[in-house]
């Protein structure tokens, strides 16, 4: 039997919901699974939400979660810690609330924020000397408010030794994924991915950004460029032919496409081809070949080295972390098929 490993949730008026109720949500679903061959549940986590003073604790969007009291902690009462976004920074929360996380520290194997959480870790000074993320909105603010933290803008989440922090929102289950993980393997986390519907296991240094969103949302003269852009991935994207359909001189056309999406035309395109081919690998079995040509790359070399340069994994390794839904079905249920690690 695995040693149940107690989460310790940190929340308090107005945090958001979502930064709390992701990662419980990926907790809970691990927290039983059926031994294989055997009937008996072996309980791998258990969530514990609390505040300052205990009891009913009012987020951000008026649902109330109700909490017992922060506890002063012992060495073994809880095994990881996560404090949950929703103050601007740390200078608009209660000092108490700061002092606790840095006294239970020390005696927690994992610290962790989902969102502007990252603030109370910095306020409370563990994040001085270490890499360190939060909303790719308030990355700056970080970075003044924290000198000593080097803030990773890009990242889904970030992992320095025991400290762990996530951009925010769905990040937060990305990296409650990546600590089930760690703590039971694999086939475990896939396992909880696919049970809570997510897209995909991310790894932590994938981009916060997505292009093709970002193209949906583009106002102005280049917006419906992207929007053809995302349409016509095997198209002819080379610059000089982009600011022809822009209508554009090449050199007033590069200005143009940095000031609106904070990237080259190369890199763009580049970054929707990716983005399109983890797409088709997580929706369906054709061979990764037609899967390169269909998001635009004119070989499976190029697309397999760019792939791996921008997500970290190969293409088929990616397409393996989410598994074909054939699989799934593949010698019984997915919670039988996982067995204690």
């Amino acid at each position: 039997m695995a040693e149940v490993k107690r989460i310790a949730m940190l929340v308090y008026d107005d945090c958001d919901l979502l930064d709390f109720a992701g990662p419980a949500a990926a907790f809970h679903s691990a927290a039983r699974h059926l031994v294989r061959g055997g009937a008996a549940d072996e309980l791998l986590y258990f969530t514990e939400p609390l505040s300052l003073r205990g009891g009913p604790v009012r987020t951000l969007q008026g649902i109330v979660v109700e909490t017992k009291p922060a506890p002063e902690l012992t060495p073994g009462m809880f095994d990881t810690l996560i404090v949950t976004g929703g103050f601007l920074d740390h200078t608009h929360c209660d000092p108490k609330l700061l002092d606790w996380i840095k006294r239970a520290s020390p005696q927690l194997r994992r610290v962790s924020s989902v969102c502007c959480g990252a603030f109370l870790l910095g306020g409370a000074g563990l994040l001085d000397g270490r890499r360190a993320t939060t909303h790719w909105e308030d990355c700056d603010h970080l970075r003044a408010c924290f000198p000593l933290t080097e803030v990773e803008s890009d990242a889904l989440f970030v992992q320095d030794g025991k400290f762990w922090t996530a951009a925010g929102i769905t990040a937060g289950i990305d990296m409650a994924l990546a600590m089930i993980e760690q703590d039971h393997g694999h086939r475990l986390a896939l396992m909880v991915a696919r049970n809570l519907v997510v897209f995909l296991k991310r790894p932590g240094g994938q981009s916060q950004f997505s292009a093709m969103l970002r193209s949906q949302e583009a106002e102005g003269p280049l917006a419906s460029l992207l929007e053809w852009i995302v349409a016509h991935p095997g198209a002819d994207l080379r610059a000089e032919a982009l600011a022809e359909r822009a209508n554009m001189s090449l050199r007033n056309f590069y200005r143009a496409f940095e000031a609106m999406t904070g990237a080259s035309p190369a890199d763009w395109v580049e970054m929707t081809r990716v983005e399109i081919a983890k797409r088709l690998l997580s929706q369906g079995i054709e061979p990764i070949q037609e899967v390169a040509f269909r998001a635009g790359f004119t070989s499976y070399g190029t697309f397999r080295k760019v792939f791996v340069r921008r997500v970290g994994v190969a293409p088929t390794s990616y397409r393996e972390r989410f598994a074909a839904r054939h699989d799934m079905h593949a010698g019984g249920s997915a919670l039988q098929a996982v067995s204690a690690t």
